[in-house]
């Protein structure tokens, strides 16, 4: 036996050994890490948003910030208003229902419709699929929000720049008149007896 070639060959397994431990770590951090990137690009059911269009750089909007049944939605300048601020409630099964600070009420496609240009109004919760909404987020940071029922997706209609024009549904196209920014409104649901009574069914 030759004690300095022991040694030799111990040492290098323990070099070994310890380098494996370390790529383990890293690569442990680096999971968490996109976990969490993950995470966060995904709204959270205590937060509410201004949801902004690419196209436009105006905001989802309940008109003339109704609180009534079939009230359409629409773009329109940011206010900082309730009627233009939502919140992602995840059903998980992989779709969110997208709730309407001012009213209660949750985005629905009208007539449970699978058509082209279908408008989108708030209705009271059901949960049906056609108030079922997937949000996915791309590379670039926008979101595509499109209903289970139709599979269809929110558009700004015929491309409109203008303040008060309708939102529609319409086949996907991944075009900037159907990619959104989900932006922060700050608040959290708090104490809204609307939220509490919803939280509570």
């Amino acid at each position: 036996m030759n004690p300095a070639l022991d040694l030799a060959v111990l040492t290098r397994w323990t070099r070994a050994l310890a380098a494996l431990a370390a790529a383990a770590v890293l690569a442990t951090a680096g999971l968490l890490a996109l976990g969490a990137e993950r995470a966060e690009a995904q709204p959270t059911a205590t937060d509410w948003y201004t949801v902004q269009s690419r196209h436009s750089g105006l905001v989802l909007d309940v008109q003339g910030a109704s609180t009534a049944t079939g009230a359409v939605l629409t773009q329109y300048t940011a206010t900082g208003g309730t009627n233009q601020q939502f919140r992602f409630i995840d059903l998980g099964n992989g779709y969110y229902v997208i709730q309407v600070r001012n009213s209660g009420l949750v985005l629905d496609v009208s007539g449970a419709s699978t058509a082209d240009g279908a408008s989108i109004i708030q209705w009271t919760r059901h949960d049906g699929d056609n108030q079922q909404w997937k949000v996915t987020r791309d590379t670039a940071g926008y979101y595509a929000i499109v209903n289970r029922r139709s599979g269809k997706a929110l558009d700004v209609y015929n491309w409109s720049t203008t303040a008060g024009s309708t939102i529609v549904q319409y086949a996907p196209t991944g075009a900037a008149n159907q990619q959104w920014t989900l932006n922060p409104a700050g608040a959290t649901c708090g104490a809204d007896t609307v939220l509490a009574a919803i939280a509570a069914a």
